[in-house]
């Protein structure tokens, strides 16, 4: 399976700066590419071509023996809309955390380190816009890919979602192929892969 880290998750692996990960990848040392939201993402296997090439040894989080599912940190202030996202996305083979808040989501992101976030624009309190915001003012998930999952569909809604730094948009209702593809694309696995 396929597996993409951030530049933060890479710095930590590798037990160096973010800034060094970064100047790795500026000087065309360390291979990555760009989401539609303008994240660096670093493949597994080019992380560990990299390591070869200059001789550094693998940390074992990287050994051909983790196969951890990604875990998906999904945020929704409807309690049945939380069921049908847990449903879909254990179905499909994720490690699966629900938060019903903005505020929560931020609590939850430090313990549970999702590799993604699917997250719902209107909720009281704090809504999408600002957990996204909040989000990518922290080092540690600045890069995380967010999805927003919500019933707005207007060209409005649409421009602030990636004004805002989302990089995807799953409208409600949606079909769950809809959101597996998304998730599928960021994290750049198959989702069949994982169930089976």
């Amino acid at each position: 399976m396929a597996k993409y880290f951030t530049t933060f998750e890479a710095s930590r692996l590798l037990g160096v700066s973010l800034p060094t990960i970064v100047n790795w990848v500026k000087a065309n040392r360390l291979k990555a590419h760009k989401t539609p939201g303008g994240h660096r993402r670093i493949a597994r296997d080019d992380l560990l071509s990299f390591l070869e090439k200059y001789q550094i040894p693998v940390p074992p989080e990287l050994g051909e023996s983790e196969e951890h599912p990604p875990r998906i940190l999904a945020v929704d202030d409807d309690p049945d809309e939380r069921d049908l996202l847990r449903a879909v996305l254990e179905g499909a083979g994720f490690d699966v955390e629900l938060a019903s808040s903005g505020f929560e989501a931020g609590l939850q992101v430090a313990t549970f380190r999702p590799n993604l976030v699917v997250l719902d624009l209107v909720m009281p309190g704090m809504d999408g816009f600002a957990a996204i915001a909040s989000l990518r003012a922290r080092p540690e998930t600045a890069d995380t890919p967010v999805i927003a999952c919500t019933g707005l569909s207007d060209p409005a809604t649409s421009k602030k979602v990636v004004d805002a730094g989302f990089d995807a948009h799953v409208v409600k209702p949606y079909r769950a192929e809809d959101l597996l593809g998304a998730i599928q694309r960021l994290l750049g696995i198959r989702v069949g892969q994982l169930a089976g």
